[in-house]
């Protein structure tokens, strides 16, 4: 299967959607849209306890919302945590994004945040640093993966630059070679 097979992949397709290819190809630039991470992140964290999951991105940070119910009360609790980008690790060794959680209402509890990170399965989360694996993450494992005679192309593609902007978030690419 040629490289270009797997640009005609329908999921390949679907994750560049919502993207500008004009800005992809010519600038090196990206752009997932809260739509896109709504969709491919917050949907599979959603379940009985933890409900009305809403992702609302700014210059410099990001928002989730939502409401947990706990079974001793009769109501569901709303919640928000603010995070924003700590660090990126975009190497041949791994392709790993680090959010520091900066503040979480109304109580900012371990429990909570480890409920939401268990139903996804690329992201983990230890002392206020959520861990988000792209390599991991089923839209982009076979793209990531994918190599030409033993070669993976994506190993020599580097994330310069990464932040979070009013709506969605913004990407810099370069190649390493």
């Amino acid at each position: 299967m040629s490289i270009f097979d797997k640009i005609r992949n329908i999921p390949f397709m679907d994750m560049i959607k919502d993207q500008r290819l004009k800005e992809l190809l010519l600038k090196r630039e990206f752009r997932l849209s809260e739509d896109y991470l709504q969709r491919e992140f917050l949907r599979k964290a959603e379940d009985d306890e933890v409900s009305n999951l809403i992702l609302k991105l700014e210059n410099g940070f990001g928002t989730l919302s939502g409401k947990v119910k706990k079974r001793l009360l009769p109501f569901a609790v709303p919640f928000s945590a603010r995070f924003a980008i700590h660090a990126v690790d975009f190497s041949r060794s791994g392709k790993v994004v680090l959010f520091k959680m900066e503040e979480i209402k109304p109580i900012d509890s371990d429990w909570l945040t480890q409920k939401l990170v268990r139903n996804v399965p690329f992201l983990a989360y230890a002392d206020r640093i959520l861990v988000c694996d792209l390599e991991r993450v089923p839209r982009l494992t076979e793209l990531f993966s994918y190599q030409v005679k033993g070669v993976r192309p994506l190993d020599h593609v580097v994330l310069k630059e990464l932040s979070f902007c009013e709506g969605e978030v913004v990407g810099r690419l370069g190649l390493c070679l």
